[in-house]
């Protein structure tokens, strides 16, 4: 609950902060805007560089042929890519 009011208090201030900021120009706001959101990307990165956790994605394809007397053969083909925890495909 804590950090809600924390959140609110943050929007609220840079809210003002940026209203004051119009008042110097569009360029400028729009250059502290895209410092903000540069800095809050590399923090993250840096804070927290695994954002999942290892996981495997199974492909199944199903291959149907038909035959010269009419009937279909169907073929189940399953490939699995597991992402290890070095972030290298097996």
């Amino acid at each position: 609950m804590e950090l809600g009011f924390i959140g609110i208090a943050i929007v609220i201030v840079v809210a003002l902060l940026l209203i004051k900021l119009i008042k110097f120009g569009l360029k400028i706001v729009l250059f502290f805007i895209l410092a903000i959101v540069v800095s809050i990307t590399l923090w993250i990165c840096f804070a927290q560089p695994d954002m999942h956790e290892p996981f495997s994605v199974n492909t199944i394809e199903y291959l149907f042929k038909i035959n010269k007397d009419g009937s279909m053969t169907t073929t189940k083909q399953v490939t699995e890519t597991v992402i290890n925890t070095d972030g290298a495909k097996k």
